[in-house]
């Protein structure tokens, strides 16, 4: 398998599992954006043992926001042309609350 394929092997996998997650819990894309986000904050912040106020964590929530609109557009180009942009707002927004949160009180 060329590595081309493999990518869009690896792609269309990531996707499906989204949709099924997506239809397993019910829940809109633009809520999983939220809770991914959410996840990837915290459990980044566990792992790498920095506090929320650690820039760190927080770049990880965007490099896989763009990550994840990277593959989406893999699959095919949103019908919308601000679709990528509101996912990925809505996956660091409230991770760049807590971090902004987390700096102003020290």
């Amino acid at each position: 398998m060329t590595v081309t394929g493999y990518l869009e092997s690896a792609a269309g996998f990531y996707s499906e599992t989204k949709r099924w997650i997506e239809a397993w819990t019910g829940a809109s894309q633009e809520l999983l954006h939220v809770h991914a986000g959410l996840l990837i904050f915290v459990v980044a912040s566990l792992v790498l043992r920095r506090e929320f106020r650690s820039p760190i964590p927080l770049a990880l929530v965007v490099a896989f926001a763009v990550l994840n609109e990277l593959i989406d557009f893999l699959n095919g180009p949103a019908t919308n042309r601000i679709e990528p942009y509101r996912d990925i707002a809505n996956t660091v927004f409230w991770p760049c609350v807590l971090f902004l949160l987390a700096r102003r009180w020290r």
